[in-house]
């Protein structure tokens, strides 16, 4: 992944087909995750309020989010191609003011918003940089700290099949979660045999909360 820049990835075409989101060649989504994704969502509006999605994808967990109780949705994605499907698949909810789009890198957006405004968060961005290639939600957990309300809960896709790894747990607890809000669910996946980012038949579902 050595080269791999974000101003690589924002000129690459973002490439639809019926089951998967391509860009630069990778699997970025893929429509075996439905189940996962409506997992990730019902998590993330379990407070109902605010709700905060970082990366828009296929659409999967906005649909659910956008069905959910809550009173407003925001979404922040950095993608050209992305950001142009999740306008035009959404053009009701925008125009009703039932979701909010920033446009750009999580690492720029987020610092501008104002801490403790969101009751849920849903992380899920694919990592553009080397260094994120162990996860890149292990990057947002200081800045998910930060943004979430008392009480709050973070949730996001999170590259873990059984459980959550001590290594992972200590990264949440750093960033400032108590170790007694951090749960999870394991979630049953169906990948193709082809699939390159996924192999496993469960994934675990994260359900973070901050500490009240």
């Amino acid at each position: 992944m050595s080269g791999y820049a974000a101003e690589h990835w924002g000129q690459a075409p973002a490439v639809y087909d019926e089951h998967t989101l391509k860009i630069l060649g990778h699997e970025v989504m893929e429509d075996w995750e439905q189940p996962y994704m409506e997992r990730l969502g019902a998590v993330a509006t379990q407070n109902g309020g605010a709700v905060l999605e970082l990366g828009y994808g296929m659409g999967i967990s906005a649909a659910v989010i956008q069905s959910r109780d809550i009173d407003s949705h925001t979404i922040i994605e950095a993608h050209p191609d992305v950001i142009t499907k999740c306008v035009v698949d959404n053009r009701a909810a925008f125009s009703e003011g039932r979701m909010h789009l920033f446009t750009g890198f999580w690492q720029d957006v987020t610092p501008m918003m104002a801490s403790e405004k969101f009751d849920g968060i849903l992380f899920d961005t694919y990592p553009i940089k080397e260094e994120e290639m162990i996860g890149p939600h292990m990057f947002f957990f200081d800045e998910a700290h930060r943004l979430l309300k008392p009480g709050g809960v973070l949730t996001y896709y999170s590259d873990e099949a059984t459980h959550l790894k001590d290594a992972h747990v200590e990264r949440l607890v750093n960033a400032g979660f108590d170790k007694k809000g951090i749960d999870f669910e394991v979630c049953d996946v169906v990948p193709p045999k082809d699939c390159e980012y996924w192999k496993d038949t469960t994934i675990v579902v994260p359900i973070v909360r901050k500490s009240n």
